[in-house]
């Protein structure tokens, strides 16, 4: 079975003619335009469904499937996810990524070749998106993507290549040292 990706979910009817509201997962909405037909998964299973028309509003993006005529039948379609096959996606960029093409992959240091952890979750933020890393050690560091530590982003390795900075070198002699503290009283 080929790989999905989730493009879209459902969040509720708009209107009565059988649009439903997208709560999109993509950057660009107008790649919706393009689209033809869909993968859409519910409880009840998967099935493709054709699209007959695709809007883009204030409120997000609408879309109206060819055999969906009423409210009734779009409310059953409430938290659906919209899926496509992972080659139907956009190229991208140089350098750039999808996140289920960083999250699992190999964080290296870029001076030494070393392993340092692997990428566990991407964390949304206002001023970028956020790399969640399991160390080596049991560890958890957040490195920003819009930093100066991401070097390369190579998706055919599934390897990210950073540049420490010191304060990783930092942390870890300071992680390395004696927990005991004394307070004074």
């Amino acid at each position: 079975m080929e790989d999905l990706v989730l493009i879209a979910k459902v969040r509720k009817p708009h209107g009565v003619r059988g649009e439903l509201l997208l709560q999109s997962f993509t950057n660009d909405d107008n790649r919706f335009k393009s689209l033809k037909s869909v993968m859409v998964r519910t409880a009840k299973g998967t099935e493709t469904l054709d699209i007959a028309s695709i809007r883009l509003t204030a409120q997000g993006v609408l879309i109206k499937f060819a055999y969906v005529l009423d409210r009734d039948q779009a409310d059953e379609l409430r938290n659906a996810e919209l899926l496509i096959p992972a080659m139907a996606r956009p190229e991208l960029q140089e350098g750039r990524a999808y996140y289920d093409e960083i999250i699992g992959a190999t964080v290296v240091d870029d001076n030494s070749d070393n392993v340092i952890g692997i990428v566990e979750d991407i964390m949304e933020m206002p001023a970028g998106d956020i790399l969640v890393v399991r160390k080596t050690d049991g560890d958890e560091h957040l490195i920003t993507m819009m930093g100066e530590e991401i070097k390369k982003i190579d998706t055919k390795k599934k390897q990210v290549r950073v540049v420490l900075l010191e304060e990783w070198n930092e942390r870890s002699n300071d992680s390395s040292k004696s927990n005991d503290h004394e307070t004074a009283a």
